[in-house]
């Protein structure tokens, strides 16, 4: 199973391809013991808890705050269709069309549709997770439609051909030096 790969990288027009256990033990072997990468993620992670000290000196307050927020998520999920379809109303409400897909493929396929009833060239979009789970950018570009990052994070590993390697820092494997060599590539 491979999906296009994305054409703004190095690795243009290659596929993504899913690797054996095998081949990611030897990728998580090769990340563990990169001291740059090293370094890049414990800096970042220590910043991250930094941010997140400073914002809940109180340890007990924060587990209190995280208790609250699983319960929430486990009773959105328990009600989830409902929600779903409360949300769709309220948005329907206020003039926006929703659109339901169960696939990947739907999914892009339905924004594809929007794209060439606009005869759009280029998508510019926000970092999106769900995007990137159904590998909207390449769906869209494989279709002749350009999907540019507006996120600096994402548009870094967008350029590199890569994939985020954090969720909240997407970009956090690179260094500033690697980011202006590529920056000064493209």
């Amino acid at each position: 199973m491979s999906a296009q790969a994305n054409t703004a990288g190095k690795d243009a027009g290659k596929p993504i391809a899913f690797v054996s256990a095998q081949a990611l033990r030897e990728r998580m072997h090769d990340a563990v013991n990169d001291p740059h990468l090293r370094t890049s993620f414990r800096g970042a992670m220590d910043f991250l808890m930094a941010k997140r000290a400073a914002q809940f000196p109180d340890a007990d307050e924060l587990d209190s705050l995280r208790s609250l927020s699983e319960s929430i998520r486990q009773y959105s999920l328990s009600k989830l269709p409902d929600l779903l379809e409360q949300l769709e109303a309220n948005l329907t409400r206020n003039g926006v069309q929703v659109h339901w897909a169960e696939t990947p493929e739907e999914a892009n396929a339905i924004m594809l549709g929007i794209a060439q009833r606009h005869q759009a060239k280029l998508i510019v979009k926000g970092k999106s997770m769900v995007s990137e789970e159904i590998e909207f950018n390449h769906a869209m570009e494989a279709a002749g439609v350009g999907a540019l990052e507006s996120d600096m994070g994402e548009y870094i590993v967008q350029l590199a051909g890569e994939k985020p390697s954090h969720i909240i820092m997407p970009a956090i494997h690179q260094t500033k030096q690697q980011i202006a060599k590529l920056f000064a590539e493209h």
